[in-house]
């Protein structure tokens, strides 16, 4: 029998450059059409007792971050920091647009949200980037 030296993990092919620019540049996009589109009343209040936008701001910035994190193919700290700093700001510029339009508002706790869903990304990310061959640096 033969011994195994080491288990590779297997890799995800990874896209172009560009088009992982594209990828972040798109979802950027669509959290900005989402959030200066008026809301639904089909979107439920809240679920398990949290106000409901709370995961999509969660689910929004974690994935903002992680496709940043994926454009850069990186998981230096210092990178998924500044990854994580670029969500971050940009979803505090998104509260700052809400602010004069009628039917949205701007709020800080929405800005902390996304802070911790950007962090939450850029965790992510870090855990998931060996699938793509990334080395944990």
């Amino acid at each position: 029998m033969a011994a195994i030296d080491a288990v590779v993990p297997p890799t995800v092919p990874v896209l172009p450059h560009r088009f992982r620019y594209a990828v972040a540049i798109c979802l950027a996009l669509v959290v900005l059409a989402a959030s200066v589109t008026e809301p639904s009343d089909a979107v439920p209040r809240t679920l398990f007792g949290v106000n409901f936008t709370t995961y999509l701001h969660l689910l929004a910035y974690a994935g903002l971050t992680g496709a940043i994190g994926y454009v850069l193919l990186s998981t230096d700290r210092w990178a998924l920091l500044t990854a994580a700093l670029i969500a971050t700001l940009y979803g505090a510029a998104i509260e700052l647009l809400q602010g004069p339009i009628p039917y949205r508002t701007t709020a800080t706790a929405d800005g902390v949200i996304n802070a911790i869903g950007a962090v939450v990304g850029a965790a992510l990310w870090w855990g998931l980037a060996p699938l793509l061959g990334v080395d944990r640096e």
